[in-house]
């Protein structure tokens, strides 16, 4: 953990490159400074200028009355690195780069982002930035900042932290989140989301922390910075950028770094507590919830109460969509309903009350109440439409359910939402009662369904067991035949799976024809022929696999038809004769994998197998360390989970095999990662007595990556 206290809260500031130019970069900082009423020292510097914004300017660094204790680096990006070595000289902790010109331009940005590295590295200032908007520490006055501020800043408990300058901007204005600090992160050539997430953490002013990022840089410093939020009761709001190819390539020509797969990052920030949002007007939605609410649901159902059938029936669809659970009403609740509601109501969650309640709030709080009191309802959402341009009649009488919401709230043990189907605002007259309480006032039905959800989940999250740990040692004879670097072909990579506990058929090598005749005899027909090569990923393709072969001639006549389509299809590729392998039939095909995910590290991946496995697209993943109960879950969000449980009356194939297998490839991972790039088995026949790889390809890493271990070759 660094201390950010002189960047975050300093006692005195010198903006490097102040100036009276309207507009200019230094007078931008200059008047954000002056204007949010910094009650530090403010030291302008400028080579000629006598006063910038009604204060004394300096010439240089050396001659200000003081060392202060940040610099606002207000200067093009080729003259940041001088200016930053005058400062540490002379003492200054901490300083905001805001030039671009690093490595999101390119060969020479990048260069120059390294020497400000190893600047920082060497002297341990603080910086930063560079490519930023910089910082403002809303609740403390502190704008060490180059956009315009909201006027008036609404000061409250959520802190943004951004890699994006123009979402600080967006987040920090759109008058609905209360802040302690806005963060433009930008490049992160020092300090990085994961260092303002452990300042959030310790600040008494911070409850919910917002955040927009474009990767992860430092995984194992984000997940620490996360729990020491969710130890301190704040939760953690992440908009992850780059979840497509096209945005992961934006994303990495925008700040100079490189996006890793989406679906890797979603483990990765579950398994930190963190709530992952698709999109900015959730990230506000959820946030404004999150830093009003101050009762905790307990449990994951929610009631939602409407005026309006058709907004019910919308609720259910969007709410469907957003994972959202609807607690099922006891008997008891629905009999109260009946006695409250009009004779035509039919009561249910999500709830019409009817648009009797508008003439009758009274009723409508009844109602309300009927539902808190059902023991499986954890929250209470209150769906009431308010859009700005509400007549003044409609306004009151919504405005009359809101305050029976906000009254309700009072003594209710458990939390209460309001929110309108429409976004683009609120009439100040229903949402007037709900000012001051812990009811959140929400907009958007599809977003504010979403941060509900977000709530609860957040709420119930408790953190995974640890992993049980691997059930065997790495192999130094194996380790250093991965290490080499030299592809494997399938032959050996099965040899390497068996050797590890994965079973796999049963197979030999052949290097003619009458060989491999030999060999399939003596395994048992029919067989199945494969090209050996560990050129050749796809063999299919290339015309390197025959199935069913029966008789001794079939496999003879096989060998000579597919060394020929082989050498036809894939010129150039070594061959290394033929594979003969038990044909294995029956059960369900399964595919299981293990890939590297930067920056997050290795990864589990099982889905449906066989040849249908791209168009299907039936995946789920995780990362290692998976042991057999979290690979239980991995399988259980698969599509496929139906068929190994017996689908239509199918026979049920071996789950517990299949997952005792992934368990043990995710330990693979674990004590060769460093080696093995990948791994693709499929198919995996999970058959109903046990699980075998059919096909198997293991990838290697580049040999400079890999800590060489003394042993002979396998």
């Amino acid at each position: 953990m660094r201390d950010l206290t002189p960047l975050m809260r300093p006692a005195s500031v010198a903006v490097l490159g102040a100036s009276e130019r309207p507009e200019s970069l230094g007078n931008r900082v200059m008047k954000n400074l002056v204007a949010t009423g910094y009650r530090g020292r403010i030291f302008p510097v400028h080579p000629t200028a006598l006063e910038v914004e009604g204060l004394r300017c300096f010439s240089g660094l050396r001659g200000l009355p003081e060392v202060p204790d940040c610099v606002a680096v207000a200067l093009s990006a080729d003259k940041v690195i001088d200016a930053l070595e005058e400062a540490a000289a002379c003492g200054v902790r901490a300083a905001v780069v805001f030039a671009s010109g690093f490595a999101e331009t390119g060969e020479a940005g990048a260069g120059l982002q390294a020497r400000l590295a190893v600047l920082c590295e060497r002297t341990g200032l603080l910086v930063c930035g560079p490519n930023c908007l910089g910082l403002s520490n809303v609740q403390g006055g502190v704008a060490l900042y180059s956009a315009p501020l909201p006027q008036p800043p609404l000061a409250g408990g959520v802190a943004v932290a951004s890699h994006s300058g123009s979402a600080c901007v967006a987040l920090s204005s759109t008058g609905r989140l209360g802040l302690s600090h806005v963060v433009s992160v930008g490049n992160a050539t020092v300090l990085d989301v994961d260092d303002y997430l452990d300042f959030f953490a310790a600040d008494p002013g911070t409850r919910v922390a917002a955040m927009f990022m474009e990767s992860v840089r430092h995984p194992a410093r984000f997940a620490a910075a996360a729990q020491r939020m969710r130890a301190a009761g704040k939760p953690v709001v992440v908009l992850k950028v780059g979840r497509s190819s096209a945005g992961a390539a934006a994303s990495a020509a925008h700040t100079g770094s490189l996006a890793g797969s989406h679906a890797a990052a979603v483990d990765f920030f579950r398994r930190a507590g963190v709530v992952l949002v698709d999109d900015m007007d959730t990230l506000i939605e959820t946030c404004a919830l999150m830093a009003q609410a101050t009762k905790r649901p307990a449990g994951d159902g929610v009631a939602v109460i409407n005026i309006s059938g058709g907004e019910v029936a919308l609720t259910c669809d969007l709410g469907q969509e957003a994972g959202l659970s609807f607690a099922p009403l006891g008997s008891a609740t629905l009999a109260r309903l009946r006695e409250c509601l009009p004779s035509y109501a039919t009561p249910g969650n999500p709830l019409d009350a009817t648009g009797t309640s508008i003439g009758n709030p009274d009723m409508y709080a009844q109602a309300m109440r009927i539902l808190l009191d059902d023991p499986g309802v954890a929250m209470l959402a209150v769906s009431q439409d308010c859009p700005p341009g509400l007549s003044p009649l409609a306004a009151h009488n919504y405005g009359r359910l809101a305050r029976a919401a906000a009254e309700l709230s009072r003594d209710a043990q458990k939390p209460i939402v309001f929110y309108s189907n429409v976004a683009g605002g609120f009439h100040p007259t229903t949402v007037a009662p709900l000012a001051g309480t812990d009811v959140a006032a929400l907009q958007g039905g599809r977003a504010a369904l979403a941060a509900i959800r977000h709530f609860v989940e957040w709420h119930s999250h408790t953190p995974a067991a640890a992993a049980a740990p691997a059930p065997f040692d790495a192999d130094p004879v194996w380790r250093r035949r991965l290490a080499s670097g030299q592809p494997l072909s399938e032959y050996e990579a099965k040899r390497f799976l068996g050797d590890h506990g994965i079973r796999v058929t049963r197979e030999a090598r052949a290097g003619d024809a009458l060989q491999a005749a030999h060999e399939a005899a003596a395994i048992g027909f029919p067989v199945a022929m494969k090209i050996d090569s560990p050129d050749i990923v796809h063999k299919t393709e290339a015309g390197g696999v025959h199935l069913g072969l029966a008789t001794e001639a079939a496999v003879r006549a096989a060998f000579e038809a597919m060394t020929a389509t082989v050498r036809q299809r894939a010129p150039g590729v070594r061959i290394d004769g033929v594979l003969i392998q038990e044909m294995v039939t029956g059960g369900v095909e399964m595919i299981a994998g293990l890939s590297h995910q930067a920056p997050f590290g290795h990864a589990v991946v099982v889905g449906s197998g066989g040849v249908f496995v791209e168009l299907v697209r039936d995946s789920s993943l995780m990362l290692v360390p998976v042991d057999a109960a979290s690979a239980r879950t991995l399988v259980d969000r698969t599509r496929a989970a139906k068929l190994l449980d017996g689908f239509r009356g199918a026979p049920p194939a071996d789950r517990a095999a299949f997952e005792a297998l992934v368990a043990r490839l995710s330990a693979i991972g674990e004590l060769y990662g460093d080696c093995i790039e990948a791994v693709d088995l499929n198919p995996v026949a999970v058959l109903p007595s046990g699980a075998c790889v059919l096909d198997a390809w293991i990838g290697l890493r580049n040999p400079s990556r890999v800590q060489q271990t003394p042993g002979a070759h396998p």
